[in-house]
């Protein structure tokens, strides 16, 4: 039954497509009838008049380089479409194909390191310095579905999992590595964890509607970030007014039903000679959420999100920026343990930014940053336990991090297509976590009081070189290294240093015909976090978790080669990896050791473990008002010494979606996603068979008058599942009707 459920919802998802596509085969209206054109010119500096060389210019989802002498060619470009131009440490300009002149000239604008990591001007462009492919999630694929949490929103991107445990707190998983295997930053300000259990994962304490866009890095590729990028980087980068005049800002607001609640906010920026100042202040509440079979107790949300942007710019070539967010949750529920509540969940981040865009021999610019930031934790579980003799357990719980470093990175262009990062890095993890468990039931009461991180310090500090040099006309060759010096040290434990090396090769080869191909191989480490050194917990699971202060730092190889194409409406690209993991970091079972009566679990260095992997995409625009696109992602894990999968290792997914667009910002989408079962199962760690689902969606969007509007229906057939990483009794949101309202204000309609 459902199977044919899911062929049911393959099929209409099929037949909407095809509408779609018949739609658009109607005859073009006279906007989109003009013949094409063929675009030459010339970037330059707007301060120098000099050239500028590997400046991206963008048309839709095609793109080319600037040459030496900063010049260009591009074919076929109709006269309605916008011409996109950017470079690293340049203010982006985005022009009409008829106000286009001979001469483009870019202002510099200094690169804060709070702004950009990766830079994707199309579907597969590369990471800067390295020979790896990046995903980028814009502020309208965020806010086209009925998403409560920025994980949700990354559902259907390539190699990307997403564990759903209630409205708050979804989990990300990047080809099949999840949890501190994943570097996650806001405006390049790393996250790290406050609670014991996990609780509050990385993209947890932010607002969707806050986000601009979010970029993920996946695998090892960089030398830029240090520990936790064995999985990769997600680098959510926050909302900020969209002009540079005297007063500019946005407000917003949305409804969804599924999940019952909506936002409400505003971004306001002020600008006065050299100084300019932006307030961002959002706020959500959702109730409980909906399902085909229920109303899931406990999952619902509040939280609200302030940030606070001056900056000041003596010239145009240097900037300096002072910048504060904080954020609040109050009682979050989490469902997936049943029993548990958040109380209060809250981050607060400071940083002080500064860059200089030099644009004039070898240096070509310079960034740097001294930031500090605080989470803090509180939890609550109240468990009842029936039988013979019924006991009720009580569990709080108060923990906090602070994380603060410095940073410096100088970005080094000796030649046009030469390009090199240089810096050096600090960071230091302090926390603190108290936990107090009361059982009362027919045997009597008792309390027992864990102080499960005694006052953790963890120092990391390092030197990283990340770059790429072309080899011969179409071979590009990237290498990047990292040497990291960590200390690790808690009250009453013994202080441990260790040297850490990582880093990578790659090689990238344009072909004719717009084929490419490139190969990398990289090394990612991560240090052991404070419940695994140092903790000391009893969980709702009856085991009592024991850190171990002597494990090893985990660390991996990763193996990846990639084919591309990009023409003029087809963009796709197919990847392959390996993964080999040594040291992997598990719980196992303490023989013969109980404390408070519960047996015991302690962490520790596994023998080898390896995932292996395909996952591919694709955009094709059959028309110039129809966009195709898809995904698909395949992970197999296994433990190499016992032969036994690993856990948390989804199946084959993936997706496919239809967009119908014109140039005055309307369009409609439909979209499907959908999951293989997954039978290949860990079931020695308590995992289930997962029956394979199909959902779609339904999109549309339109601007009248500067209001953009966005609706539609999430799950739109009302299906009932859990996707393999949810928890086994957890269905996600059914039907949800969703619609988005947002206003720019100090901006006008010209060139959009």
């Amino acid at each position: 039954m459902k199977l044919m459920r899911l062929e049911e919802a393959a099929t209409r998802a099929l037949l909407l497509i095809t509408l779609s596509v018949v739609i658009a085969l109607a005859p073009a209206p006279a906007w989109a009838q003009q013949a094409p054109r063929t675009l030459q010119g010339q970037v330059v500096d707007g301060r120098t008049s000099s050239p500028l060389a590997g400046v991206v210019v963008r048309v839709h989802d095609r793109m080319v380089r600037t040459d030496g002498e900063g010049r260009f060619t591009f074919v076929g470009v109709p006269d309605t479409a916008l011409v996109h131009f950017d470079r690293i440490g340049y203010r982006a300009e985005r022009i009409r194909v008829t106000s286009l002149g001979g001469t483009v000239a870019l202002e510099p604008e200094p690169v804060l390191l709070d702004a950009v990591v990766v830079t994707t001007p199309q579907q597969n462009a590369l990471a800067v310095g390295t020979a790896l492919s990046v995903a980028s999630v814009d502020a309208e694929a965020m806010h086209s579905g009925a998403h409560a949490s920025v994980a949700d929103a990354l559902d259907g991107i390539e190699g990307v999992s997403v564990a759903r445990v209630g409205s708050w707190g979804s989990r990300l998983y990047l080809r099949g590595l999840g949890d501190d295997r994943i570097t996650v930053l806001v405006d390049g300000i790393k996250v790290n964890q406050a609670c014991a259990f996990g609780m509050d994962q990385g993209v947890a304490t932010i607002d969707p509607a806050t986000v601009e866009r979010i970029e993920i890095l996946s695998g090892p590729g960089s030398a830029l970030f240090g520990s936790g990028n064995i999985g990769g980087v997600v680098n959510v980068i926050t909302k900020k007014p969209a002009s540079s005049g005297a007063f500019t800002g946005e407000v917003r607001v949305g409804a969804t039903t599924g999940t019952p609640g909506g936002s409400i906010g505003a971004t306001l920026g002020a600008r006065r000679g050299n100084v300019d100042v932006t307030l961002a202040l959002d706020a959500s509440d959702y109730d409980d959420y909906r399902t085909p079979h229920g109303t899931v107790e406990g999952s619902s949300l509040s939280q609200a999100t302030g940030d606070l942007t001056i900056g000041w710019s003596p010239s145009t070539t240097h900037r300096l920026t002072l910048r504060s967010q904080v954020y609040e949750g109050r009682d979050i529920g989490w469902p997936s343990m049943a029993g548990a509540s958040i109380p209060r969940e809250s981050r607060r981040n400071v940083a002080l930014d500064w860059g200089a865009q030099l644009g004039a021999g070898i240096l070509d610019g310079i960034s740097a940053r001294a930031y500090v930031q605080r989470l803090d934790h509180d939890m609550l579980v109240e468990m009842t336990m029936g039988g013979a003799m019924p006991m009720t357990m009580r569990t709080e719980q108060q923990s906090y991090s602070t994380t603060s470093g410095a940073r410096v990175q100088l970005r080094l262009v000796p030649a046009p297509d030469v390009h090199l990062d240089l810096g050096a890095e600090v960071t230091n993890w302090a926390a603190e976590n108290s936990r107090w468990t009361e059982q009362s039931g027919a045997m009597g009461s008792n309390r027992f009081e864990f102080r499960t991180w005694p006052g953790v310090d963890i120092l990391d500090a390092g030197l990283f070189a990340q770059g790429e040099i072309p080899l011969l006309d179409r071979l590009v060759a990237t290498l990047g290294g990292r040497i990291d010096h960590v200390v690790r040290q808690a009250a009453g434990a013994p202080t441990t240093r260790d040297w850490i090396g990582s880093g990578n090769a790659g090689l990238r080869l344009t072909l004719p015909h717009g084929l490419g191909a490139r190969v990398s191989v990289g090394y990612g480490y991560r240090i052991p976090n404070p419940t695994e050194l140092y903790g000391l917990a009893l969980k709702p699971d009856g085991f009592v978790y024991r850190g171990n202060a002597e494990l090893d730092t985990e660390t991996n190889r990763n193996v990846e080669a990639s084919l591309t194409l990009d023409r003029t409406r087809l963009s796709a690209s197919a990847t392959v990896f390996r993964t080999d993991l040594k040291g992997l970091i598990t719980p196992v079972l303490a023989e013969d050791e109980v404390i408070v009566g519960k047996p015991v679990r302690s962490y520790a260095n596994l023998a080898d473990s390896r995932l292996t992997g395909a996952s591919g995409s694709f955009q094709w625009r059959p028309l110039q008002t129809l966009t195709l696109s898809g995904t698909a992602s395949y992970t197999h894990g296994e433990d190499l010494a016992t032969g036994r999968p690993l856990a948390a290792i989804p199946p084959l997914q993936g997706s496919l979606a239809a967009r119908l667009h014109d140039d005055a910002d309307r369009w409609i989408a439909v979209e499907t996603l959908a999951a293989a079962r997954q039978e290949r199962v860990a079931s020695h760690a308590g995992e289930v068979e997962t029956p394979g689902y199909g959902v779609f969606n339904l999109s549309a969007g339109f601007r009248i008058r500067g209001l953009e509007t966005t609706l539609g229906v999430d799950n739109l057939l009302d299906r009932a599942y859990r996707a393999h990483l949810d928890p086994v009794r957890l269905l996600r949101p059914g039907r949800s009707f969703f619609v988005r309202l947002s206003h720019r204000l100090g901006e006008s309609d010209e060139g959009r």
